[in-house]
C-alpha cells in the first residue's frame, strides 16, 4: 500500500480504507439537471480512470486528483480544502506522462484497493494432486 506520495518537494501522507469512499462523497458532488447536487461516488472516478486509460496512455487528471485528495484527507482530516490543496502543487506536477510521478502512485492505490484480485501477468498453473494419505496424516 502506498502510504506517502511525493510531488516535487511536497510529501503527502495518504491512506485508503473503508472510510475513503465516505470522505470522497463528502468532498465531491455532481450537479443534477434540476440544479440540486448529489454526493459523487468514488466508483465514478475509478470508472472514468479505467475508461480513459484503456483508450489513451494518459489518465484523466481530475479523477486522479479527486481520488488522491480523498486518500490524503483519509490520512489527515485537517488538510486544506481541495482547491487550496492543489494550488500548493508545483507547476510541473501536472505532467502525467512523467514516469514515477504522483499519478502512477494514485493509479497503484486504485489498483490495490478497487481491484485487489486483478493479477498482472500471472499465468495460471495446474494444481498439484493431493496425496490423500498425507492429508489424513496416515503417511509417515
Amino acid at each position: 500500500m502506498v502510504s506517502e506520495i511525493s510531488i516535487g518537494d511536497i510529501s503527502v501522507p495518504v491512506a485508503c480504507n473503508a472510510f475513503t469512499p465516505i470522505v470522497f462523497s463528502r468532498e465531491f458532488s455532481v450537479d443534477r439537471a434540476d440544479g440540486s447536487k448529489r454526493p459523487k461516488d468514488i466508483n465514478e472516478d475509478v470508472s472514468m480512470i479505467l475508461e480513459v486509460t484503456s483508450a489513451s496512455r494518459v489518465a484523466p487528471i481530475v479523477p486522479l486528483l479527486e481520488v488522491f485528495y480523498a486518500c490524503a484527507k483519509t490520512a489527515d482530516p485537517k488538510i486544506k480544502p481541495f482547491k487550496d490543496w492543489i494550488g500548493d502543487f508545483p507547476p510541473d506536477a501536472y505532467d502525467l506522462e512523467r514516469s514515477g510521478g504522483w499519478s502512477a502512485d494514485v493509479m497503484k492505490i486504485v489498483k490495490e484497493n478497487f481491484f485487489p484480485h486483478a493479477k498482472e501477468d500471472v499465468a495460471s498453473e495446474t494444481a498439484e494432486a493431493t496425496d490423500a494419505a498425507a492429508a489424513d496424516g496416515a503417511a509417515k
